[in-house]
């Protein structure tokens, strides 16, 4: 971000004309706020095929319908629903008890943060956009969404729905590469959003350091799906690979790499890649990457690792397409392993014991963490014992479907959480107020002090 560089006309503009209504307007009502949500989802619906069809089109005309339906449309409709359901009870004054020494009444106020900037990513170009503006909204800020501009298609029709929806003095969408997305966080904003990699979010949270703006990030990192001792590889495989090749494993909390028994590498990678054969089963059922740029490094990666001595297992897919694989005995040093993957390609460990896996993960704080065997209680044991924004036995990824849950990152995979009322909590500044009954208070606290004041003093010390 660049650091005091000039902000563009169409952005400052946008913000100008927001700041100015959220100063001079008055605070929308819930009952205003879920007008506009039950608009949007209206839109939604409305819209639903063209939706799927601009957001294939980002993807090299290449994104499975149902992976769009469920994981853009399906889960956005949802989290507005969950909103829809928690706002009017969370929005309420909450009141506490006064503790001494001065009686009174105490109220939190719960007020929006004024306006607020979302910047979103390409991979889930609909969702990560729409769940984390709606639930500004729901808290009653005026929002700036910029949107990805490697998903050029799905930020016009973005811009085109908020437009059918919301005032322009409620929402604006700027679009445009790295410049405009410098400009937004070099606004004077109330909260900065943000969604994508662990490198772009530190210069996101430099850039809000200047007005101290606070953020959220949602970040990556390398996330573990962990296979513990006696799990069986036919019965886990399937699991796995869903959550690693859905959307060809451009999806944040994919797992990243697998952890297996020692000796157990083999048959894991046949029934896995047996699995990941019911991707490529029908014609649109398997996403493409969303440009050439990002298949030519999951290729680059395949060939480092191939050429490094690991063990790759592909099947056949036509580009745009990479194929599903798997990458037994990967050395550490590669690209694989190093870097998040966000692609198709899951790597394939063997470890001896528990403290290897934990040696492992020690310096480590990925977004997520999974972990499959017949002893739930020994996975969750284990998934206490390593650090991530957040984990599940059984099944991966679904736990971002779980609304009222947080979801967030940790250490380098992010801060702040949102979903639900995590989310409202994010876009809310929650004000401290005391309403301080009649007494006589001041000649109990000023000096001079009579003699009962300052036995009270004495025993308030102990």
């Amino acid at each position: 971000m660049a650091d005091g560089a000039p902000i563009p006309h169409p952005v400052r503009e946008a913000h100008d004309r927001l700041a100015r209504a959220f100063d001079l307007g008055a605070v929308p009502s819930v009952r205003e706020r879920i007008a506009r949500l039950d608009a949007l989802m209206d839109v939604l619906r409305a819209r639903t095929d063209e939706i799927a069809r601009t957001v294939a089109s980002d993807f090299q005309g290449h994104r499975a319908e149902v992976e769009t339906l469920t994981s853009e449309v399906g889960f956005t409709l949802d989290a507005i629903r969950h909103l829809k359901r928690v706002l009017p009870r969370w929005a309420r004054t909450r009141r506490r008890r006064v503790v001494r020494p001065v009686p009174g009444r105490t109220e939190i106020w719960r007020e929006p943060k004024g306006v607020v900037a979302v910047l979103s990513p390409w991979n889930y170009p609909l969702q990560l956009a729409l769940v984390p503006l709606a639930t500004a909204v729901a808290a009653g800020n005026r929002v700036i969404l910029k949107p990805s501009e490697r998903s050029p298609a799905t930020s016009e029709l973005l811009a085109d729905m908020l437009g059918e929806v919301f005032p322009p003095d409620e929402v604006a969408v700027v679009t445009g590469g790295p410049d405009v997305a410098a400009a937004v966080c070099d606004l004077p904003l109330g909260h900065i959003f943000f969604t994508g990699s662990t490198e772009i979010g530190r210069k996101v949270a430099a850039a809000a350091a200047r007005h101290l703006t606070p953020v959220t990030l949602e970040l990556g990192g390398k996330s573990p799906a962990i296979a513990m001792p006696g799990a069986d590889p036919v019965r886990e495989a399937a699991p796995i690979a869903w959550g690693k090749w859905f959307s060809a494993g451009q999806t944040c909390v994919a797992p990243d790499f697998l952890l297996v028994p020692e000796g157990t590498a083999p048959a894991w990678a046949d029934a896995l890649l047996g699995q990941a054969g019911r991707f490529l089963g029908g014609a649109g059922d398997y996403t493409a990457m969303i440009d050439a740029r990002a298949g030519d490094r999951i290729r680059s990666m395949l060939d480092e690792a191939r050429g490094a001595g690991a063990d790759v297992r592909a099947l056949d897919a036509e580009a745009p397409h990479v194929a599903p694989a798997v990458v037994l005995r990967p050395p550490e040093g590669i690209a694989l392993m190093r870097e998040e993957i966000f692609g198709p390609v899951l790597p394939i460990l063997e470890y001896g014991s528990e403290e290897d896996i934990l040696r492992r993960q020690r310096d480590e704080a990925p977004l997520a963490a999974y972990a499959f065997g017949p002893d739930r209680g020994a996975s969750a044991a284990l998934l206490r014992r390593i650090r991530s924004g957040g984990a599940a036995t059984g099944l991966p990824v679904i736990h971002l479907a779980a609304h009222d849950l947080p979801f967030g990152g940790i250490g380098t995979s992010g801060m702040g959480a949102y979903h639900g009322t995590s989310g409202l909590e994010a876009f809310t500044h929650e004000r401290s107020v005391m309403h301080v009954a009649r007494g006589p208070w001041m000649r109990m606290l000023a000096p001079p002090h009579p003699p009962f004041m300052q036995r009270i003093i004495r025993r308030m010390a102990r």
